[in-house]
């Protein structure tokens, strides 16, 4: 059977076995947890088999046999130069250019890796999925992508990278890169007719060894179900770029079909969601679990004002917030 666990932040650990299917309808009405990749291509929902009990001990994972790419530092950062190149051309402010690293890790200690990430980040949603539909896949994402109880809803802006506790001021790049979410995300907001819109920031927030510009963004929904403004928000810029057809373009020609590189599920987004409520993230300080290995995803926000050196490096840093957890297994 299909394996799904989630803590959601300052809540107890679920544990269910089951089956993801294709979603076919976003009126589902009673709670359901749903899981969409990065191109919105591929949306699946989880059926529980209440009958059936999770024992770690006993689970044997799905793990796909074929591993994601993984490219060089010398291959990001001509991706990143090419990226910059055209840009201008394509009428682009911003865009994401992500990478996997890997690592080695030894997979039958998977559960204690959850629950080292449950410990670790008791303010992240920390997920654990695993599928013939997709493979393994575990995480601690700091980002909301919408929460909703009835028709009050929020979500957040979040971009701007730097280590933790770093004394200096956030740069211009890093708050334009920030106020494009926040922009972004007000405009799809007013375009579905959303009301009441409030923004406050943005802050400093601290995210595992980082810590990132965030804006908290207040609304109602109007009538329209949660995972309609799910899917309209998504991806935002902070995973995307601006103008967001433009950028997922320009993603999909440099990665996918330039290197042959496919986001899976790093970038989508998951979590719970009906008709009357929603807690939704998106999955970022992801992996994927092969055997023996794994496959870190991580991403970094290109604009005009960029260095591609320090774009390589922030990747690096977002890797350590689970890097570092493995090196405690």
């Amino acid at each position: 059977m299909d394996l799904l666990a989630y803590r959601i932040p300052n809540e107890a650990s679920v544990e269910e076995l089951g089956a993801f299917k294709v979603l076919k309808s976003v009126a589902q009405k009673s709670i359901s947890f749903v899981v969409s990749n990065f191109y919105g291509t591929n949306q699946l929902i989880f059926e529980s088999n209440n009958q059936a009990l999770f024992n770690a001990h006993d689970y044997k994972l799905h793990l796909n046999e074929q591993q994601p790419i993984s490219i060089s530092k010398e291959r990001y950062i001509k991706q990143g130069i090419l990226a910059l190149e055209l840009m201008p051309r394509e009428g682009i402010n911003k865009v994401v250019l992500s990478r996997v690293k890997t690592c080695t890790l030894d997979t039958s200690k998977y559960w204690e890796l959850y629950t080292k990430l449950c410990a670790s980040y008791p303010k992240a949603f920390v997920y654990l999925i695993s599928s013939p539909l997709f493979g393994t896949w575990i995480g601690a994402t700091p980002e909301t992508l919408l929460e909703s109880q009835g028709e009050k809803a929020s979500t957040m802006s979040l971009a701007g990278t730097r280590e933790l506790c770093k004394k200096s001021e956030w740069n211009d790049k890093e708050q334009q890169e920030q106020q494009f979410v926040t922009d972004y995300i007000t405009e799809e907001l007013n375009n579905k007719g959303a009301k009441d819109i409030c923004i406050k920031g943005p802050y400093t927030a601290p995210a595992g060894n980082v810590e990132h510009l965030r804006s908290d963004i207040s609304f109602t929904l109007n009538q329209n179900h949660p995972l309609t403004i799910a899917n309209s928000l998504h991806p935002t810029p902070a995973v995307n770029g601006v103008p967001k057809k433009q950028s997922k373009k320009l993603i999909k020609q440099i990665e996918l079909e330039g290197s042959n590189q496919d986001r899976g599920l790093y970038s989508g987004f998951m979590g719970l969601v009906s008709e009357n409520s929603s807690r939704l993230y998106v999955n970022l300080r992801c992996c994927q679990l092969t055997k023996n290995r794994a496959h870190i995803y991580v991403g970094g926000g290109y604009t005009l004002q960029s260095d591609v050196e320090h774009e390589w490096e922030e990747t690096e840093r977002k890797s350590e917030t689970l890097s570092k957890i493995f090196d405690l297994l």
